[in-house]
């Protein structure tokens, strides 16, 4: 009994510092990258485009995971301390917002694999259809429609004294209706990872076609879209690199949580539990990476995206290169004129022949 009281402890002790670990390295890449994130979709060179603007919106709501979300488990979990598990208001309102927060993230990469699909097409009516109206229009509906689908949570969740992996009795925050804590579980995974993902693939591979019969329609495109099309690559580049992540951090958690709704009412053990927790917080810390890593899978994969992050770095180092003088209507780059102003004519060092002074966006 002693031997497996020991084994148990040592397997709580084993998840704890897994998903401790597994929740500081999202914590760290997720506040810096996706703080880069909404740095470089606000460039000039990308807010333009409407798939730019639901990469926006995926990095704000990545945002809330990771700095409520990830904090609040990892409190809750190290240290058994949970809001949500004294007062039933916060009980519901900690579970509908956790889950639908999450849920709308993988479906605004949805909807840019459906714009993205859109905006490859051949028929000009179709491409009409993305544009940043309908990009902000659709992400009106989805901030709308996921919460709707996650309502009737409010119903059925409660407080219960239940006894947890360690053997302790207190309140938690848990579903009683057996048969609908099967059903949130199989909704949940549903909405959150097995459509968007069934939908991601679909339209990534409808987009691919596209692209394959438009080379082929138009071999050398025109000069002036040249640049258009160079964006739109790097940006069907970078979604299919975060289609590929969400797919495989996803996917280890959707399998458990089938297994998980199909044998909740088999019979366990102690040990059992221990080790069906310790594979419940190692998939659920995995799914997170989904969330943390969307700026480090872009840089790797778009030329565009790198561009615009050394923009921004390069600017934060030198902040005064972007200032400008006017001087008898030319322009000078202020650094310069610093820089070679003992040797520069009387004119352009005096300070009264100076009309302006610009700020301008940084121009590598």
């Amino acid at each position: 009994m002693s031997l497996g009281h020991d084994t148990i402890q040592q397997i709580n002790t084993i998840t704890l510092v897994f998903f401790l670990v597994i929740s500081f390295v999202n914590l760290f890449l997720g506040i810096f990258g996706l703080a880069f994130n909404i740095l470089v979709f606000t460039r000039p060179t990308l807010r333009r485009e409407p798939c730019s603007l639901y990469f926006l919106t995926a990095t704000c709501f990545n945002f809330f995971v990771i700095l409520i979300i990830i904090p609040v488990r990892m409190i809750s979990i190290s240290f058994n301390i949970d809001v949500g598990n004294v007062n039933t208001g916060i009980c519901k309102i900690e579970f509908f917002t956790f889950y639908t927060v999450r849920a709308i993230c993988s479906w605004l990469i949805t909807l840019i694999c459906i714009d993205r699909y859109l905006h490859s097409s051949s028929n000009a009516s179709i491409r009409r259809l993305s544009s940043l109206k309908n990009a902000k229009l659709t992400i009106g509906i989805i901030c709308i429609i996921i919460p709707i689908f996650y309502s009737h949570t409010y119903v059925f969740l409660n407080l219960k004294y239940v006894i947890d992996q360690y053997g302790n009795v207190g309140s938690s925050c848990v579903i009683e209706n057996s048969t609908y804590s099967t059903f949130i579980a199989l909704w949940h995974l549903a909405l959150y990872s097995l459509c968007p993902s069934f939908l991601m693939l679909v339209f990534g591979s409808l987009t691919l076609k596209h692209l394959r019969q438009r080379r082929r329609l138009l071999a050398q495109p025109p000069e002036n879209n040249q640049m258009h099309r160079r964006v739109h690559i790097h940006l069907l580049r970078m979604l299919t690199a975060q289609v590929l992540m969400i797919i495989i951090c996803t996917a280890p958690y959707a399998v458990y949580q089938l297994y998980a709704s199909f044998t909740a009412s088999v019979p366990k053990d102690s040990l059992r539990v221990a080790q069906l927790n310790m594979i419940s917080r190692l998939t659920s810390g995995i799914s997170y990476f989904a969330h943390s890593t969307s700026f480090y899978l872009y840089t790797l994969t778009a030329t565009v995206f790198r561009k615009e992050s050394l923009k921004i770095i390069k600017r934060c180092c030198h902040p005064r290169r972007n200032v400008i003088a006017v001087i008898h209507g030319e322009t000078y780059p202020l650094s310069v004129l610093q820089r070679n102003q003992q040797s520069a004519p009387r004119s352009i060092r005096s300070d009264q022949y100076v009309t302006q002074v610009i700020h301008t966006p940084y121009i590598s």
